[in-house]
């Protein structure tokens, strides 16, 4: 039995799929960051009384801008040597530190970004993992076999990811049958319609037209609890796992496009990066780099 618990836990996998997640996930943080750069030195000159403390932001309180700009040098420094693996061992728990520090300050703010969440927990399990082993700067290191040292990171990453959507199908059904009704969701779109049209965005594109449809939000509500609640049956591996994640996707997609809320990291696929057999894609890409005339 044990045996069988630790083949699930750590099933073998190829040092180049993992190095292939922490670039796409360390990539992705450092764009998103790149991103929100400029309002986050603007709500580091806010009004103190404004500062609502979430996170790591609690341990420090308002600081100086000067330090925010500070951070901010810091985070891309430690995160280029963590896309590259340069001295990973170090680099990548300073940098997953480092920004979660940085972000959570900026949801401290009074707005809360919750697709940032995810976001860190995943760089929190690669600094960890021997996620630098392969696709790293100048290496010479022969390539290694597949092991579980390389499977239970991605399988942590995919507990992880799962359990954030299951923990947001409970929420709902906390709510009795108001959201499998439907007008719950009806509800949340009528409102960012009237915020959009108050702040002058047209940031939901099909939400408008479809508030008179209330089966098309009953149906849509039913989607989505079946998507987060099914979440564990992506930790399975095959097409369930992979028509999971087309479902999840396109689930947000609708969010994007009924609400006008988009949450970059899963919209982006990133987030699904442990999900997908990546190194294919880097196998693929290495013989067509050897292909090219010297």
């Amino acid at each position: 039995m044990w045996s069988a618990v630790d083949r699930w836990l750590g099933p073998p996998a190829p040092a180049s799929r993992l190095a292939a997640v922490r670039v796409a996930v360390v990539a992705f943080a450092l764009a998103w960051t790149a991103g929100i750069a400029s309002e986050l030195l603007t709500r580091a000159q806010l009004d103190p009384s404004r500062f609502a403390p979430v996170g790591l932001a609690g341990l420090f309180g308002v600081v100086p801008p000067a330090l925010v700009t500070t951070a901010l040098v810091v985070v891309f420094g430690l995160g280029i040597l963590a896309l590259v693996g340069r001295g990973y061992r170090w680099s990548a728990p300073a940098f997953a530190l480092t920004l979660t520090w940085l972000l959570s300050y900026r949801n401290s703010w009074g707005h809360m970004s919750h697709s940032e969440h995810l976001l860190v927990l995943h760089l929190w399990v690669l600094a960890f993992a021997p996620a630098a082993d392969a696709l790293r700067l100048r290496s010479t290191a022969p390539a290694t076999a597949p092991s579980g040292r390389y499977g239970w990171p991605q399988r942590l990453l995919m507990v992880v990811t799962v359990s954030t959507y299951v923990i947001a199908g409970l929420a709902k059904l906390r709510g009795g049958g108001s959201w499998i009704s439907g007008e719950t969701v009806r509800l949340h779109v009528a409102t960012e319609v009237l915020r959009n049209d108050m702040i002058g965005t047209d940031a939901a594109l099909i939400g408008r037209p479809l508030l008179p449809f209330a089966g098309l939000f009953g149906a849509f509500a039913i989607f989505t609890l079946v998507v987060e609640l099914g979440a564990p049956l992506a930790v399975a591996a095959g097409r369930i796992r992979l028509a999971w994640v087309a479902a999840v996707w396109s689930m947000h997609l609708g969010i994007g496009l009924v609400m006008g809320i988009g949450f970059a990291y899963p919209l982006s696929g990133v987030a699904f990066a442990a999900f997908v057999p990546l190194e294919r894609l880097v196998d693929w890409l290495t013989r067509l780099r050897q292909r090219r005339p010297a």
